[in-house]
């Protein structure tokens, strides 16, 4: 299997993931909702992408175990929406603000710079 498998695996499940933490804890407040929304759709992004610039060093063959044990790495992204939906604990809305900020102009800079990179290897 091709290392962008396990990596596009990961990232469409995180907004599942994230919605089931929030169901499971019954915590649907302003941090959840947020995190769900910003993962979420940055795991959609992301799965977008590939089909139409795909990076070339996710299509490198990998054994399948090498591929599970990268997603088991990968699966301690998750760790931060889980402390954050079971602990029940509230951000404060200025750090909500600027979490929203931080995550724009860092996926602005990341689709850029892929897409650069894609397009000029051509």
């Amino acid at each position: 299997m091709k290392i962008k498998h396990f990596i596009n695996l990961h990232k469409g499940l995180t907004a599942l993931v994230v919605l089931g933490l929030m169901v499971f804890y019954q915590n649907f407040t302003l941090g959840p909702w947020v995190y769900l929304a910003l993962h979420g759709t940055y795991g959609v992004m992301w799965l977008l992408k590939d089909p139409i610039y795909p990076d070339k060093q996710w299509e490198q063959e990998m054994p399948i175990g090498i591929g599970i044990l990268g997603f088991g790495i990968l699966m301690l992204y998750w760790v931060a929406p889980f402390i954050l939906i079971s602990s029940g604990s509230q951000p404060p809305l200025p750090l909500v603000a600027a979490a929203i900020s931080i995550n724009v102009m860092g996926v602005f800079l990341h689709y850029a710079s892929d897409a650069q990179k894609y397009y000029t290897a051509l």
